[in-house]
């Protein structure tokens, strides 16, 4: 985020006032901020803990992944995309589906005056059910922006024994409304950089050790704001001071070369780090040209030591909602109208399953030519599910609202609706050709069921749609409807599934074993029509 394109970016995000109280704070009101304050919303409290989760086994033998990566997602301007509290009354509001292959969502927003920015419940609670982290962002804008040294000023001032009181705020905010950490990202020249060190020393000692605390890179000790690009001497006191762990991991600016990262890859290591608490950044944004898009599809590879070998880093994805808000440009067209036309979304889930799963959109395959996919180097995660384990497949809205099968609403959007979704979207293994996608004309039980529709008569097909961990045997239910020619499948088990106009259940006793189970859809050769899965049970024990 270099000041002048970076800010701009966060400038227009303004703080959410949709219900409750804002979801962005000053300094002032950080400071004051209390449980039953005029600042607290009781309405925004997540309820729904992390779900565990474990490293999938790649779908596809030979793949080159770094199990040791993790991804981080920071839409740009999330106040804005993602701060609405509650059901709306339309479709076409901003989802995000693919949390299997991201480990933390950035709530990324902030304005000079606004600074202090909280996650919505429905996306701390989406992200929690599929087991990702949701960190809010503390942001301090360039001065050409607005910035101040001031202000930056006013979150280090010390009490009486010299401790900071945002510090504990910070923990106390986050603890209340049960999100994960804070992303830090002052880009103020003139502030006190030796303060923020200590700051940041003391937020990390005091919150606890499930809370994630990370720094991007900006701010230098001796105040001035000077990106490096790289994990290096200039700001490796923010993310280890000596004995000190002043941070959990550090996001780095763009302009990245493959000599400074394997430079800090090296210095990480010496500092007593992994080199993985170092986030590279890619800004995805197509009008700039870092890592536009799909136009810039080199930079994964510059992220290996060679070709198939190990990362020196982590990940993190900027912007990458351009699915959802890229005007379009000369260079780059438009990737999808969704946020102005509701019957585009197609294009808006294409354009995040290439993302992931590169140009061939399968991520049991090789990405093909082209943008590789950001799964051809991070892990995939699966599930470890609470039982009993419902989805109805719903991604967050829908055209229509459906309970039981029967039409009940109309359009809507809610994240705190949203379930636990496929580890793969939307993998197919096998020769015959098979169109995996939400349908949100055919729901059962919410906005969305999930469609698998063969395109030609022929072989076999699978499926994969859970990497799950269960560890005992299990009842497994499924509503369905469609076609003849399918089958169900937990591990070895599994059963078929028979043609039906309307939906209907299928009920087995599922006994997988341990470690990871995957949990498919066999499409057989006698298949020819769609199948709609609407419902997925799974419960301890069995009754048979």
């Amino acid at each position: 985020m270099k000041a002048v394109v970076a800010a701009a970016a966060l400038i227009a995000s303004a703080p959410a006032m949709a219900q409750g109280a804002p979801l962005s704070l000053t300094i002032d009101e950080l400071l004051r901020w209390t449980p039953d304050g005029a600042t607290a919303d009781a309405g925004n409290v997540a309820r729904v803990a992390k779900a565990r989760r474990f490293i999938a086994r790649p779908l596809r033998l030979g793949a080159a992944i770094d199990p040791r990566v993790r991804v981080l997602y920071a839409p740009d301007g999330m106040n804005d995309l993602g701060g609405q509290r509650g059901r709306l009354a339309r479709f076409n509001g901003y989802v995000f589906t693919h949390w299997p292959q991201i480990d933390t969502l950035a709530w990324f927003a902030g304005t000079a005056d606004r600074g202090v920015n909280l996650p919505s419940r429905g996306w701390v609670e989406a992200a929690h059910r599929n087991g990702v982290e949701v960190i809010g962002t503390l942001f301090f804008a360039p001065v050409a922006w607005g910035g101040s040294p001031q202000t930056v000023a006013s979150l280090l001032r010390r009490d009486g024994q010299g401790h900071f009181p945002a510090a504990r705020q910070l923990v106390r905010i986050a603890r209340y409304y049960g999100f994960d950490g804070w992303f830090v990202n002052a880009e103020t020249a003139g502030a006190d950089g030796m303060a923020m060190i200590e700051f940041m020393a003391e937020l990390r000692a005091i919150a606890p050790a499930d809370m994630t605390i990370h720094w991007y890179d900006a701010l230098l000790p001796d105040g001035r704001v000077r990106w490096q690009n790289a994990l290096t001497a200039a700001n490796a006191r923010f993310l280890q001071d000596g004995t000190r762990r002043t941070a959990d991991a550090m996001f780095l600016n763009y302009d990245w070369t493959k000599a400074g990262l394997a430079d800090g890859a090296a210095l990480a290591e010496r500092l007593g780090r992994s080199r993985y608490d170092v986030f590279v950044g890619a800004d995805l944004w197509p009008a700039r040209d870092a890592q536009p898009a799909f136009r810039n599809s080199h930079w994964l590879d510059a992220l290996r030591e060679r070709p198939g070998g190990p990362a020196f880093g982590s990940i993190a994805l900027f912007a990458p909602h351009f699915n959802y808000s890229w005007p379009g440009d000369a260079r780059t067209p438009r990737f999808s109208n969704f946020d102005r036309d509701a019957g585009d979304v197609a294009r808006f889930y294409d354009a995040e399953r290439r993302l992931f799963a590169g140009a061939g959109r399968n991520l049991a395959t090789a990405g093909g030519s082209g943008w590789p996919g950001v799964s051809s180097l991070a892990p995939t995660r699966g599930l470890i599910p609470a039982l009993p384990f419902t989805t109805n497949f719903n991604t967050g809205h829908g055209r229509v609202e459906a309970r039981k099968g029967t039409v009940v609403g109309g359009p809507w959007h809610d994240m705190v609706r949203q379930d636990a979704l496929p580890t793969w979207q939307f993998a197919t293994i096998g020769t015959r050709q098979v169109v995996v996608d939400y349908d949100f004309d055919a729901p059962f039980e919410g906005g969305s069921s999930l469609r698998i529709a063969p395109q030609a008569a022929g072989r076999r097909a699978e499926v994969p749609l859970y990497s799950l961990r269960l560890n005992q045997a299990v009842m497994v239910t499924a509503v369905t409807r469609g076609g003849a020619g399918y089958a169900l499948r937990v591990g070895r088990s599994g059963r078929p599934v028979a043609a039906s106009s309307g939906w209907q259940q299928t009920r087995w006793c599922a006994r997988p074993g341990t470690g990871d189970v995957r949990m498919s859809v066999a499409v057989r050769p006698t298949a020819r029509l769609p199948l709609n899965l609407g419902q997925l049970t799974i419960k301890a024990g069995c009754r048979n």
